[in-house]
């Protein structure tokens, strides 16, 4: 599973009252699935948020110049060296979030996520998302 995946399954998941489900075989399930992604979801935030540190870091003293021109909606003129180094910072998050890690996924049947969620504010995109991802099948 790609590390952007386990970002939104874990948001997802995050989102979930563990309370509110009675059945602890769906229960038990979806808590592992969670624990499971839940170290991998850490990892790649905390590498983000290094290559983000190290860029404003790095380019502190051209990031208000740069964003005056983006906010004027112009042409960035004059920063080459910040731009390349921009595109390399995004293309570094870009490939951190596209790794795939191994993660052992037991998926519960949709009928039971379901019934067993059923009180849960879950969007037709979430339950989607859930289902492509393996957490539900």
């Amino acid at each position: 599973m790609k590390l952007s995946e386990v970002n939104v399954v874990v948001g997802i998941l995050a989102g979930v009252k563990i309370n509110r489900i009675a059945d602890k075989k769906i229960k038990t399930a979806l808590l592992n699935d969670y624990l499971a992604l839940r170290p991998h979801f850490k990892k790649a935030n905390e590498d983000v948020e290094e290559i983000r540190r190290k860029f404003q870091e790095d380019w502190n003293d051209e990031l208000d110049a740069v964003q005056a021109f983006r906010d004027k909606r112009k042409p960035v003129v004059g920063h080459d060296a910040y731009l390349e180094a921009e595109k390399d910072a995004n293309k570094a998050i870009s490939d951190t979030l596209s790794a795939e890690v191994e993660v052992d996924i037991k998926s519960v049947p949709m009928d039971d996520f379901m019934a067993a969620c059923g009180g849960e504010e879950l969007t037709f995109e979430q339950i989607a998302f859930l289902q492509e991802s393996g957490i539900v099948e």
